[in-house]
């Protein structure tokens, strides 16, 4: 499949950073105050520094295979396309999480202009970057840029405003920093593991990156690490300034009201609140159809649903698909809590395949790996599965603890029935089976 190869660095940290600011701070930082409290900031800095090493092997591999829908193209050549048909199959359920942001940007929305339905606004700015995104990748880009600065702009108000009103005795003794004892701790992690992840999501646009050898394993990492330094300021201003009761659960426009003059106030509400969930949903609908459109190509779903706009060169009948799969929980009238926990639990699902394809990528696909930039051993890169799949298997046992039968029975079911698809599908699928059989290294 051939895009174009349109995206400078600075487009692709943008739509990194975009996707992994957006729904951390904004929505799910009161979640993770109801579960651990004054304990905040360091559940972001363990939540940041655990997505780096989880990402670190998706970096590698993109430093030496990038490739349109990157993570399905490297577990596909490295495990077999059943598994990586499999991956790719719990990847898409999990874009309900898309959902999440939209509620997130209406609950700022509704906290700017009160009395407007978060329902409406909800699924007004979903379509909004589905149009946005059918214009091109590249416009989405340059619209991520322009709403990144202003993001950055607004936090650091909140910061710059709120740290001299903290009360930092409250973050000195430990019935305050773990309420909940280290289970409510590990919990808060794994809320915020969410939103300190999704940078690796970028190697779903490899093919159309202008260096991405170079640029995709940068942006993951610089875009991770610049997140979870804002992330742990605002997170200290967040919960030390006004008392646990008022912020746990609550988005930061309280706290933001609390301490800012009107105009500015009014200004981090559109420029911090409003503009950091719009980078995630134009995150998303940016990167979530590439892998879609080569498992099409290799023949598990059907080839016309991804077909490209000649135009604007945009998968028009995915984005569409892709509007309507994240308004369902919207319209369903699902909280925020229940689409998190029951999407993040997926989430560490699915981020296990990669690291399973990095350990053995050496063994399978020497070649590429010795084309890699990143410049690891075979040893490292396998030292380095191994933990980030140690600390998956513990946030998702985490995640799932809090999901309620309902959310269990729909996630066992959609397993089983992604089993069953791949079972009777790949006999017909001539394709898939000539590239399993005929694999060789780039």
């Amino acid at each position: 499949m051939k895009l174009k190869r349109s995206l400078s660095f600075w487009d692709v940290f943008a739509i990194a950073l975009g996707q992994v600011i957006g729904s951390g701070i904004m929505v799910l930082i009161g979640i993770g105050i109801e579960f651990t409290a004054y304990a905040i900031p360091l559940a972001f800095v363990l939540s940041a520094s655990l997505s780096v090493i989880k990402q670190l092997p998706v970096a590698f591999m993109g430093s030496a295979m990038p490739a349109t829908g990157g993570l399905y193209v490297y577990c596909k050549r490295i495990l077999g396309p059943k598994i990586g048909f499999f991956y790719l199959a719990i990847l898409l359920v999990t874009h309900v999480l898309i959902s999440l942001f939209a509620l997130g940007f209406a609950q700022y929305a509704v906290a700017l202009v009160p009395g407007l339905d978060i329902r409406v606004i909800a699924l007004g700015i979903l379509f909004l970057f589905y149009l946005v995104n059918l214009f091109g990748v590249k416009q989405a880009a340059v619209v991520q840029k322009i709403m990144i600065v202003l993001l950055l702009i607004g936090l650091s108000s909140l910061i710059f405003f709120g740290l001299g009103e903290v009360e930092y005795s409250n973050f000195t003794t430990a019935e305050k920093l773990f309420p909940n004892g280290w289970y409510g701790f590990g919990l808060a992690c794994v809320v915020l593991s969410f939103s300190t992840g999704g940078a690796q999501y970028i190697s779903e646009l490899g093919g159309e990156m202008k260096n991405p050898q170079h640029d995709l394993p940068r942006a993951i990492i610089y875009s991770t690490l610049l997140a979870a330094v804002f992330f742990a300021l605002v997170s200290i201003v967040a919960v030390g300034v006004l008392p646990v009761e008022q912020t746990a659960g609550k988005s930061l426009a309280e706290v933001a009201q609390s301490i800012l003059p009107a105009p500015i106030y009014t200004a981090f509400i559109i420029g911090a609140g409003l503009f950091a969930l719009a980078t995630s949903i134009n995150s998303t609908f940016t990167w979530a159809t590439k892998s879609v459109m080569i498992a099409c190509e290799d023949g598990w779903l059907p080839k016309g649903i991804a077909v490209v706009n000649r135009r604007f060169n945009t998968p028009h009948i995915l984005l569409t698909f892709l509007l309507i799969f994240g308004s369902i929980p919207i319209l369903a009238g699902k909280d925020l809590r229940y689409i998190i926990m029951l999407g993040g639990g997926l989430v560490f699902v699915y981020d296990l395949i990669p690291l399973v394809a990095a350990f053995l990528f050496a063994q399978r696909l020497p070649q590429a790996f010795a084309q890699a930039t990143m410049k690891f051993s075979e040893r490292t890169v396998r030292t380095i599965s191994v933990i980030g799949m140690g600390v998956l298997l513990v946030q998702g046992a985490l995640s799932f603890s809090d999901i309620d039968r309902g959310g269990w029975v729909l996630v066992t079911l959609y397993i089983l029935l992604v089993i069953a698809y791949i079972h009777f599908r790949s006999p017909h699928n001539r394709r898939a089976t000539a590239l399993l059989q005929a694999r060789q290294p780039l």
